[in-house]
């Protein structure tokens, strides 16, 4: 039996690691999803051997250009897993370093920090794929990063654009690998709980956390967005590897 993995790239003590876990169980409806932490050196060949289904997620407190030995081991499995054809997705940090292992370039930006709920607009690619052709041209979705993809690697289709942050979700050519700056495994409510407990990390200016508070009360939620995570197990389950 294939394992079904969120990769972690959040510290073990970090109480957000498991909101996370919690959101992509709710989300994808895979009640045993396992949680492995890259940080601990979880991210290795047997996992890589024994995966169905791999998500990377967010990071509240490293960047993909951390130096850190297990960031750039990520890095190397990233590009493994689309070796390997391991059907994956990855929100946010895992967009970026996904992004970044390919050849692309990432850039921290805070005067381009998006936090909240933010609409996106969809490309003509997008109504292509088994992912997000069920969706609206324009949709919101959960945001909350300071790094950038500003270009893209080679061999990737852009489906989806933001109006601060430009590339906001691509699939990789000729491998079931996915990936979104935004958040679909999440929604208002968790969104505002990773915000208040990181809210130090994004900002030490009081104005500004105040500002950011009145973006996440006056976001929608979106429930439309989650249902990609949904979408992406059921093209999985329907179509097994090989």
């Amino acid at each position: 039996m294939t394992r079904r993995v969120l990769v972690s790239l959040r510290d073990p003590h970090d109480p957000m690691a498991f909101q996370e876990h919690r959101c992509f169980v709710e989300s994808s409806g895979i009640p045993d999803l396992e949680i492995a932490f890259a940080s601990e050196g979880q991210l290795d060949d047997r996992l890589l051997d024994e995966a169905g289904l791999l998500f990377f997620g967010g990071s509240g407190a490293y960047s993909v250009l951390d130096t850190h030995p297990w960031v750039r081991n990520m890095l190397d499995r990233l590009v493994q897993t689309v070796d390997r054809k391991i059907p994956a997705w990855a929100s946010c940090f895992g967009f970026q370093g996904l992004a970044l292992a390919l050849g692309g370039e990432v850039n921290r930006d805070d005067a381009r920090q998006e936090l909240g709920a933010f609409p996106v607009d969809l490309t003509a690619a997008a109504a292509l794929d088994p992912l997000f052709d069920h969706l609206p041209s324009t949709l919101d979705v959960q945001l909350g990063h300071h790094d950038h993809v500003d270009r893209l690697p080679k061999g990737v289709t852009l489906l989806a654009t933001g109006r601060v942050s430009y590339h906001q979700a691509f699939k990789v050519e000729g491998a079931p690998f996915w990936a979104a700056q935004f958040h679909p495994e999440l929604r208002k409510a968790t969104t505002t709980e990773r915000w208040n407990y990181y809210r130090e990390h994004y900002s030490g200016d009081p104005e500004e956390a105040a500002r950011i508070d009145r973006v996440m009360a006056e976001s929608p939620d979106t429930e439309v967005a989650q249902t990609i995570i949904r979408r992406f197990v059921e093209w999985v389950d329907a179509n097994p590897r090989r």
